[in-house]
């Protein structure tokens, strides 16, 4: 059965309190999603909450869906740091954290405020995932790598779960390595139908490699949207968001690798990514908080109409 989950990221239009953000984790919960996902940056073009004080907020807020980083850029933390954080998560959530990481790269800023080499995020990334995975399975843990040392390391409390879920995003062959070795699903962002199916595939081959089975992964599609009444306006106001917030072409963007207007016209574009292999659809709604009520409503509506197909 394809899941479904909702992501909030950066904010054009006002930036919402913890009540806004509370509503619309309730929201969903309620209108049918599997989850409630946090995008991640640390100097961006709009503004940004820190994301896993928004997930710890998400995770007070509900009682049934899953809580999901997408994608925390992982090489801008501290590995030891960030493992003792998205355990706390965990715990505090009853087993409810999705670990979703990424690199990122696309806003090469962010690396040098944080005083990260942007040529290292990969390797980084690799010995990182290394560390929280021994951390989370081990009461105490050492390793010793190009990048980080540890010595006889522990956190306490260590995850609810006893394989607390990693999602690699990216859609770099680096990326898709990353996911085959240390991954219980990998999403895609900005890919088409077509490109989702062919690193899909690209994914399976890479998890043969390390005998790893396909059973139990999860294939996530990430589509921004706009939900309307009309179908031009909707575009329009999503593609004005993506301007914005993005700096990135929001007619393109939204023709893409987006749905917008009316639930209708909706269901066969996500459809489509189903078909192409998607077995997890992550929306990014492209439009202020103060919409996110009557946006929430609309995709309850698409979400009931996909699973009774």
């Amino acid at each position: 059965m394809t899941r479904f989950g909702i992501a909030v990221g950066a904010y054009s239009a006002g930036v919402p309190d913890a009540r806004a953000l509370t509503e619309f984790a309730r929201t969903a919960e309620a209108v049918g999603f599997d989850s409630v996902q946090v995008g991640d940056h640390i100097q961006w073009h709009a503004p940004i909450h820190e994301a896993t004080l928004v997930l710890a907020t998400f995770a007070a807020a509900t009682s049934r869906v899953r809580i999901a980083s997408d994608v925390i850029i992982l090489p801008l933390r501290d590995p030891v740091l960030i493992a003792k954080t998205i355990a706390s998560l965990d715990v505090l959530s009853g087993g409810r954290m999705i670990f979703g990481v990424g690199v990122g790269g696309d806003h090469p800023d962010e690396y040098r405020v944080m005083r990260v080499p942007l040529t290292e995020r990969g390797s980084r990334a690799n010995e990182m995932l290394d560390i929280v995975r021994g951390l989370f399975a081990q009461e105490r843990f050492s390793y010793a790598g190009r990048h980080f040392t540890l010595e006889d390391v522990a956190i306490a409390p260590r995850p609810v779960q006893p394989r607390l879920p990693i999602w690699v995003g990216g859609s770099s062959e680096g990326a898709l390595r990353r996911a085959a070795r240390h991954g219980d699903g990998w999403i895609g962002a900005f890919v088409s139908e077509r490109k989702f199916a062919r690193l899909a595939a690209r994914t399976r081959e890479l998890l043969a490699e390390q005998k790893r089975s396909v059973d139990g992964f999860t294939w996530g599609a990430f589509l921004f949207a706009h939900m309307g009444p009309e179908a031009a306006p909707s575009r329009a106001a999503a593609a004005s968001y993506i301007d914005r917030v993005y700096h990135l072409p929001g007619e393109d963007i939204m023709s893409r690798f987006g749905i917008a207007g009316p639930v209708a016209a909706c269901v066969e574009r996500v459809q489509s990514f189903v078909d192409a292999g998607a077995d997890y659809i992550v929306f990014g709604p492209v439009c202020g908080y103060r919409e996110w009520p009557s946006q929430l409503a609309a995709y309850g509506e698409l979400i009931a109409r996909l699973r009774r197909r």
